[in-house]
């Protein structure tokens, strides 16, 4: 199953963005985890009990759980280097260094974005998904619409499947818009 993985600088600093550029990258920071279906909080086991990290930490939870609290997935690094410690719930445990864990991560991010093992027949669609699939059968419809006012100027019904194959390729990606012709006039006699 494909994830698109972003990995943004650290926040701890944020507070400390004096600059216009440094304030411009935790801009877009919080704009990609506005964006994302789920958010691996990392935490350094290493770092327990630090007043200064416990206080930034805090700070950055409290604006992660305005946003649907139920996407944060808390991962806690270090295993190897630190003590025991509890865990957020739901929250895992690892070692990015002896690989410890990492299962149960992959696991977890599985099963936050809908994988469901050995279960044929079922279909599981993102909201993406759904809406890409609206957006082809608006289009798909828009078509048939021009199709059926039998004008001989083809360009609003080329128009409406090239944007019908643009919302499917937001899901399947298997499509560039150069193919689209060379898949209908392959399978079609069209003349007039």
């Amino acid at each position: 199953m494909p994830l698109h993985v972003i990995d943004t600088a650290g926040l701890r600093g944020e507070h400390e963005a004096h600059d216009e550029v440094g304030r411009i990258g935790i801009a877009r920071i919080w704009a990609a985890i506005a964006q994302a279906d789920a958010v691996i909080f990392l935490h350094d086991l290493t770092r327990c009990g630090q007043a200064d990290d416990e206080a930034a930490e805090q700070q950055i939870a409290e604006r992660l759980h305005i946003n649907q609290p139920g996407r944060i997935l808390h991962v806690c690094n270090k295993t190897d280097s630190a003590p025991q410690v509890d865990l957020p719930a739901g929250g895992i445990a690892l070692s990015a260094r002896t690989g410890d864990g990492l299962d149960a991560l992959r696991q977890a991010l599985l099963q936050r974005a809908g994988w469901q093992a050995a279960t044929e027949g079922v279909y599981i669609a993102r909201k993406r998904h759904v809406l890409a699939l609206q957006c082809t059968a608006g289009h798909l419809q828009a078509a048939r619409e021009q199709a059926a006012v039998g004008d001989t100027a083809l360009d609003l019904f080329a128009a409406e499947l090239r944007l019908a194959h643009d919302a499917l390729s937001e899901i399947t990606g298997a499509f560039s818009s150069d193919d689209l012709p060379g898949e209908i006039f392959g399978n079609f006699c069209i003349g007039k």
